[in-house]
């Protein structure tokens, strides 16, 4: 035990005596700030506080036990209390804890600019040594509890040149890197956890949350064994492994280890919905039915009905779920899943203005859900609505570039209208080798060969067509 350890054990216990005796408490005003520090550190915030005015009773005006009152403050959120409290201390530009509780006061004030000054005046005095690292350290810590994560890391980065061994200096900066999305920096500072502590089982598990964001799943897997060789009943590590099987496409894998994890811990109701979706890629159909009510039995009824309406879309028997669509109660009528059903029903009976306005109410809820723009999409094809369905593509394009056959179909549809800007923009899109056979398909010309046009050749021929009105109706959208 070090010499300072021993020296607040004997404070706390003689403080500690004293008030079961009764006694009048007195101690100077470093023991006092000493002691509110140590309850603080502890959680007991009232304690602290009562020792703090307790101190300043018999010391009014120390500046150690104002800083340890402001900090109490600070505790509680009570952030501009905690400032307006420390300007009566005066200034104290030596004092590092002054200087980092004013700092944290006035980031979480959302004055920035006025923190920036306090840090960069702080960084070019005359604070150096253990001093200057503290502060650095400290400072990085509040910046990266206030989502300044640039600033964060400078400031970490410049104590781990000092000392590249702080565990929790490592994790702080590997997490702020992590906000910024650069995982392949935050990996290497989580492995230099993992070498300073082999068997930290926090370190195995962000490592493997920050590999699944690369998805580099079975990196990831191998992470979550690691955690579960130290922890192996940890059930949100379990659910993270699965959860990385399903997206490595090992869905029968990830169904078996969340069945494992529904066994530990039956209250979880998510566990029931992940296992759902894991039986739904492989199409098992009986199995969710089965979930469902299981679910339904510990949790109760709602948002059942839409479950199981679903499943008969999935299984593409719509009287089934239509006659459940019929049975859903009124307050149940107001969610995605709801107007999805809605729609897909009413697309089965060709009723379009009904499909459009579920769709659209489902969108409100998801303005970015590529499947929601697309069916939309289809719906005002099906409405020969070309106008609005190439608003739909486009945005469907902006989400996803990639979407499957979206660049197609929207280049039919402005040829389809034969306005030349718009035709021209969609166009551009295209590779060469899509252009040829975009030309094919549009000019129906199997003889044709335009494997030697260029891309200008290729554009010119295209636009011809566009204004030939080369039309090709039974082109499936």
């Amino acid at each position: 035990m070090e010499e300072n350890d021993l020296d607040i054990n004997e404070l706390v216990q003689r403080y500690e005596q004293m008030r079961y005796m009764g006694k009048n408490i007195y101690f100077d005003a470093d023991e006092f700030a000493l002691l509110a520090d140590y309850y603080n550190d502890f959680g007991d915030a009232s304690e602290a506080d009562h020792i703090v005015d307790t101190g300043l009773g018999i010391h009014p005006g120390s500046p150690q036990l104002m800083i340890v009152k402001a900090k109490i403050l600070v505790i509680a959120e009570n952030y501009q209390e905690a400032y307006d409290y420390l300007l009566g201390i005066g200034e104290d530009d030596g004092n590092i804890d002054f200087l980092l509780i004013k700092i944290e006061c006035l980031l979480n004030l959302e004055r920035f600019d006025e923190a920036d000054e306090i840090l960069n005046g702080v960084l070019q005095s005359e604070i150096y040594g253990d001093d200057l690292y503290t502060f650095v350290t400290e400072a990085g810590y509040l910046y990266n509890d206030v989502d300044k994560y640039d600033k964060a890391i400078s400031l970490l980065e410049s104590a781990l040149k000092v000392d590249n061994n702080n565990e929790e200096l490592l994790v702080d900066l590997s997490f702020a890197y992590e906000m910024i999305n650069n995982f392949d920096k935050a990996i290497e500072l989580n492995n230099s956890i993992l070498d300073l502590d082999p068997y930290s089982f926090d370190g195995w598990v962000n490592l493997g949350k920050l590999y699944s964001m690369k998805q580099q799943y079975d990196k990831a897997i191998e992470a979550f064994d690691f955690a579960l060789t130290i922890n192996e009943s940890d059930v949100n590590v379990l659910k993270m492994k699965a959860l990385s099987l399903y997206l490595n496409d090992n869905a029968e894998e990830a169904v078996r280890v969340f069945k494992e994890c529904l066994n530990d811990s039956p209250d979880d109701e998510s566990l029931y919905d992940s296992l759902l979706e894991g039986y739904e890629v492989m199409e098992r159909y009986d199995e969710m039915l089965e979930v469902i009510a299981q679910k339904e039995e510990r949790f109760g009824s709602e948002g059942i009905l839409l479950q199981r309406a679903h499943i008969y879309l999935n299984q593409e028997k719509y009287e089934e779920a239509q006659d459940i669509f019929d049975k859903i109660p009124d307050e149940e009528k107001n969610s995605i899943d709801f107007f999805i059903l809605e729609g897909e029903l009413a697309i089965y009976n060709k009723d379009y203005a009904t499909a459009e306005m579920a769709y659209t109410l489902a969108m409100i809820d998801a303005p970015d859900d590529e499947i929601i723009v697309d069916k939309l999409a289809n719906i005002s094809m099906e409405q020969e609505n070309h106008e609005k369905a190439a608003e739909y593509l486009e945005k469907l394009i902006s989400l996803n570039p990639d979407f499957p056959t979206a660049k197609a179909r929207l280049a039919f549809i402005r040829f389809e209208i034969g306005a030349k800007e718009p035709f021209d923009e969609i166009m551009k899109q295209f590779t060469d080798d899509e252009l040829r056979s975009l030309l094919n398909l549009l000019t129906d010309n199997e003889d044709a060969d335009y494997s030697t046009f260029d891309r200008e050749k290729l554009l010119i021929r295209l636009n011809e067509a566009r204004e030939t009105r080369v039309l090709f109706k039974n082109i499936k959208y």
